[in-house]
């Protein structure tokens, strides 16, 4: 054989595997098609599920939020009634409005004597005086000068830092 018929050889058979890749990819194109539309169908089936259930949810909610605004609505409505009892038991009456007055006024005029009486009334009661001692002063005079003791201890070699530092570097 030459390389012609080894070729066509090769070609035929390729051509053959070709065909039959094609009528198998078409079997599976069309296969995927099939599923394809099958899981569009159960998507939508989804879908149409879950607005339904969207749907009696919003309406659940719906409902417990009403009975929740009916409730505390109800509740401020007591406290509202409550408070008004209490207001009215404490709003105290013209008479206890008028006794109470009088209270004050009288309280107000017997502090008006008092202080009248204690205006009007000569100092009676003396004060203790109260005794304060001088101040002492100064113990020392500052201006005088404070004498200095002399240096007492191991050297005595001077009265003052200077002398003592002279005698020692000198060693005297």
């Amino acid at each position: 054989m030459n390389a012609k018929d080894t070729l066509k050889a090769i070609a035929e058979a390729l051509n053959i595997v070709s065909s039959d890749a094609k009528e198998v990819v078409n079997e599976v194109v069309s296969d995927v098609k099939e599923v394809a539309e099958d899981v569009a169908e159960s998507i939508t089936e989804v879908i149409e599920d879950v607005k339904e259930v969207a749907e009696d949810a919003k309406d659940a909610v719906l409902e417990t939020v009403a009975d929740v605004v009916e409730n505390v609505g109800e509740a401020i409505e007591d406290a509202g009634e409550a408070i008004q009892e209490v207001a009215e038991s404490i709003d105290p009456t013209p008479e206890t409005k008028n006794s109470r007055v009088d209270e004050l006024e009288k309280q107000l005029a017997d502090l008006k004597e008092i202080l009248k009486n204690a205006m009007a009334q000569p100092e009676a009661v003396d004060a203790p005086e109260v005794v304060t001692p001088e101040p002492k002063g100064l113990t020392h005079s500052p201006e005088t000068v404070v004498s200095k003791k002399a240096a007492s201890g191991v050297g005595k070699k001077g009265s003052s830092i200077q002398e003592r530092v002279f005698k020692y570097i000198n060693n005297q």
